[in-house]
């Protein structure tokens, strides 16, 4: 069984991730505000972990660790860390290269899905910090990975938080249940901008095929934010 998992995410009115890139507030509002609006929308989900891709992650940790072995671990192996904060922060890093300064994000402890191209050091330092690692043999099978959280760490609920790529990944894998879509008032207007969902495929791959959402709930916010809720349907619901 895996986890229920929410799409938390905020964005601009076309759909686009870069804050830095959107238009200001109409009402001279510092976008740092509407900011914690969207984090606080997020505690009020309820969730008991909340999950990053790897290049979101990167942006709190950036430094890479280099490895002083050639030695590797088993598919399978499970580390459980530190859990004392109310809830877990979740990444996936295929390249197990991250170097953690902390073993928390914004206050709660990391729990790092990784693959058998993970050195037995950087297990070591993961360890020695107290963060809780999973080790499958390959750590973008995210269904497995989610299982995984679900048994093992009784993790029932996930605010996915981005970026697109994982987003895209995690719904073209139709492990999305619900859309959590915090509307921020402004606009990027380029092309190439990260959208919400970003999935890697061929031109004629549909990563949202055979799946449909029904808007559950619409309310408006501070700040002329709106938030929207959907409701995934698949087809084998």
């Amino acid at each position: 069984m895996t986890p229920n998992v929410i799409c938390h995410i905020m964005a601009s009115v076309d759909g686009r991730l870069l804050p830095d890139r959107w238009t200001p507030p109409f009402d001279g509002t510092k976008p740092a505000e509407l900011f914690k609006e969207y984090a606080a929308i997020g505690k009020t989900l309820g969730t008991d972990a909340w999950m990053f891709g790897k290049a979101t992650a990167r942006e709190s940790f950036p430094y890479k660790f280099v490895p002083k072995v050639k030695e590797y671990p088993q598919a399978g192996e499970i580390h459980i860390g530190k859990r004392g904060s109310e809830r877990m922060f979740v990444t996936v890093d295929p390249d197990a290269d991250i170097f953690y300064t902390s073993d928390r994000l914004r206050g709660d402890h990391i729990i790092t899905i990784i693959g058998t191209n993970a050195t037995l050091d950087y297990l070591d330092m993961l360890r020695e910090k107290g963060i809780s690692y999973i080790v499958l043999d390959d750590p973008t099978d995210l269904c497995e990975g989610l299982e995984i959280l679900h048994d093992r760490f009784a993790i029932k609920s996930v605010s996915l938080q981005g970026g697109g790529i994982i987003n895209g990944a995690m719904l073209a894998a139709g492990l999305i249940d619900e859309l959590s879509l915090v509307i921020y008032p402004g606009i990027d207007g380029l092309a190439a901008s990260p959208s919400i969902f970003e999935y890697i495929g061929n031109a004629d791959t549909a990563p949202a095929a055979g799946q449909s959402l029904e808007l559950t709930a619409v309310e408006r916010m501070n700040h002329g934010i709106v938030w929207l809720r959907y409701k995934f349907h698949k087809e084998a619901d």
